[in-house]
């Protein structure tokens, strides 16, 4: 795999650049004893090829069980959960995944959503760290006896409830932002729920745009995204809420 020409994450032009971290400091930090590298990715590609010292969730989702899949774990669940992994109060957590990091993200929200905001990003994931010839491993990696200690302290200010969205559907200071692919948006495919479509007044714009694509995907720069958005009518006046 070639290494496309990356501009480095501090000089994308992001507000919060210091969300990612490159593979150099990764390799770095690497064995750092209160750093955690989870694989964000599906347990089957963990598997397969991941970093050393990396731990996976159960189910990259963070959902209340493999069959319920509509809400996020309860805080003594998903405090259990980071506990597996070996996060605790103090860690810096790194998250990786293939393919643009979208799991990673995840990881990063419900992470803030419970009130843990030491967490960053890999930027350019797996293929980036594979492509620069970094070790992997298909050994898994057990935080059994970590002795972490995760507390929970929601922030409801990240999470839009059903009666907010509803209110937001006629307000003109929002902007809901519809992020799913393309046959998602028009109903075609109802990704296993009784109904397909949208939720009224929403906008469109799936997530892949907002990476580069390619053998090495990154985020885009922060003038790519403004600019992207803006089209859709998501512009910095506007409160945004995303699903």
């Amino acid at each position: 795999m070639s290494i496309p020409s990356i501009i480095p994450p501090a000089e994308r032009g992001y507000s919060i650049p210091d969300v990612f971290v490159t593979t150099d400091w990764l390799a770095e930090h690497i064995s750092d004893p209160n750093v955690r590298v989870v694989d964000t990715d599906v347990p089957e590609n963990y598997a397969a090829c991941h970093i050393p010292g990396a731990v996976s969730p159960v189910d990259h989702y963070y959902k209340t069980s493999l069959e319920e899949r509509t809400h996020i774990q309860e805080p003594s669940q998903f405090a259990q959960t980071m506990s597996y992994l070996g996060i605790g109060d103090e860690t810096t957590v790194i998250g990786y995944n293939r393919g643009g990091g979208v799991y990673s993200f995840r990881l990063m929200w419900a992470l803030h959503y419970y009130g843990h905001t030491n967490v960053k990003i890999l930027d350019g994931g797996l293929e980036k760290w594979e492509a620069e010839g970094r070790e992997t491993t298909t050994s898994p990696t057990s935080a059994a006896g970590s002795a972490a200690v995760f507390t929970p302290k929601a922030n409801a200010e990240i999470f839009a409830s059903r009666d907010r969205v509803l209110s937001a559907i006629d307000d003109d200071s929002t902007i809901i932002l519809d992020v799913r692919t393309d046959d998602e948006w028009t109903g075609a495919n109802k990704r296993g729920g009784p109904r397909g479509g949208r939720i009224p007044g929403a906008v469109h714009f799936e997530w892949t745009n907002f990476h580069t694509g390619g053998d090495v995907p990154v985020l885009r720069t922060a003038e790519e995204i403004r600019k992207m958005l803006a089209d859709v009518g998501v512009t910095p006046d506007k409160n945004v809420i995303t699903y």
